[in-house]
């Protein structure tokens, strides 16, 4: 094999995206080909108009999130899948965890479990040939030896948040500024600072770049 062999007009994108809320996670996903959005942060409010299917899954919808994943896997009509938010999801699988185990509330087993679960659901997305976007709300971690504060995605558990540039090749960290007249400026990181967590890839972005898929993939065409 040979690097320059490489075929671009097949690149898949495999993306997780951060910030905070209202710093444009959702449209940035929506601005990806044909998506679906397995919606556990009831968001969609804010693309309404848009030609965009999902399905929203709740506390109790666990088991259908798995079916629908499942049924992707034998023949998906998307190009491109979102999870919005894993944040969310993750909550609602230790809700699925402590259920089944029947316990008032989490042990070392349900926590060791959800890891494991969140980390298969992880490598099966990334299995699918289409894009994968996955939306993460983020928080602020301090360095106990050396003090550093670092903002990283919102992932529960003490290995898989380090574990996370493993799954996916992007991870962008949406922010939001005001230009001299005052309206919304939206972007995405996508070069890791000593406050951020941020990687790509691609070897053609911006250190901050428009959030839009049209301008990235054209970046790489």
């Amino acid at each position: 094999m040979n690097a320059k062999d490489i075929d671009i007009t097949k690149l898949k994108l495999k993306v997780m995206v951060y910030g905070k809320s209202g710093t444009g996670k959702t449209t940035f996903a929506t601005t990806f080909p044909k998506p679906y959005i397995f919606d556990f942060d009831n968001g969609m409010l804010s693309q309404r108009g848009k030609d965009i299917p999902y399905d929203v899954y709740g506390k109790e919808d666990w088991l259908k999130f798995e079916s629908k994943l499942s049924e992707f896997e034998k023949d998906c009509p998307f190009e491109t899948l979102v999870i919005d938010s894993v944040t969310t999801m993750e909550e609602y699988l230790l809700d699925h965890l402590i259920e089944l185990t029947r316990k008032p509330r989490p042990t070392q087993l349900e926590w060791g479990q959800l890891v494991l679960d969140l980390a298969d659901v992880f490598l099966r997305i990334n299995k699918f040939k289409v894009n994968v976007l996955v939306v993460a709300h983020e928080e602020m971690v301090q360095d106990g030896l050396t003090g550093e504060v670092i903002t990283r995605p919102l992932i529960y558990g003490k290995k898989l948040p380090v574990q996370l540039p493993l799954f996916f090749d992007e991870i962008y960290r949406a922010q939001t500024s005001r230009d001299d007249k005052g309206k919304s400026v939206y972007q995405i990181l996508t070069t890791a600072d000593t406050r951020y967590i941020a990687k790509s890839r691609l070897a053609c972005l911006e250190p901050v770049e428009v959030p839009d898929y049209k301008v990235i993939i054209g970046k790489v065409k």
